[in-house]
């Protein structure tokens, strides 16, 4: 039984990982299960998890969340974009989890910035693409980032677990 629970752990870090890149899979959520399954039903009683790991699990997790936000806004400004074009692709994101999964965290946010560029901020129609790609590029770099943050908080709990 405790080797396949440690399967199930596994897979779903693993699954973790997958979400980053498939947005219908909540990769957070995924990475608490197991934790959480691990801290509950595999370990000892009073044995599980230390309060640490749970306060540092909850600071990687709101990073987790921001990164997404964060590095897009960033790159936006750094192509190019306004003010309004970062909110945009906040927006974008925010809106493109939701209505279209799973691309529409790489559409929306390109769209939304391209037509604030255009119409908002009366930029020519190169300037608001090059604005756009830096969505996607902010995109990517989210990707990185979140790909990293999950590998140190799986790596912490096999240091934590073990």
């Amino acid at each position: 039984m405790e080797i396949l629970l440690w399967i199930v752990i596994v897979a779903l870090f693993v699954a973790s990982i997958a979400g980053i890149f498939l947005p219908v899979l909540p990769d957070t959520i995924l990475l608490w299960a197991g934790f959480l399954l691990y801290h509950f039903v595999l370990a000892e009683p009073g044995a599980g998890l230390p309060a640490s790991f749970w306060w540092g699990m909850a600071v990687l997790s709101l990073l987790l969340y921001g990164a997404d936000l964060l590095t897009n806004m960033y790159f936006v400004k750094r192509y190019g974009g306004s003010k309004w074009s970062s909110i945009a692709a906040a927006v974008g994101i925010f809106l493109g989890i939701f209505l279209f999964p799973p691309f529409g965290m790489l559409i929306l946010p390109f769209l939304f910035v391209v037509l604030v560029e255009l119409f908002v901020s009366n930029q020519p129609l190169e300037r608001a693409v090059k604005a756009g790609v830096g969505s996607l590029v902010g995109f990517l770099g989210s990707a990185v980032v979140k790909v990293v943050l999950q590998i140190v908080m799986i790596i912490w709990f096999f240091i934590a677990a073990l």
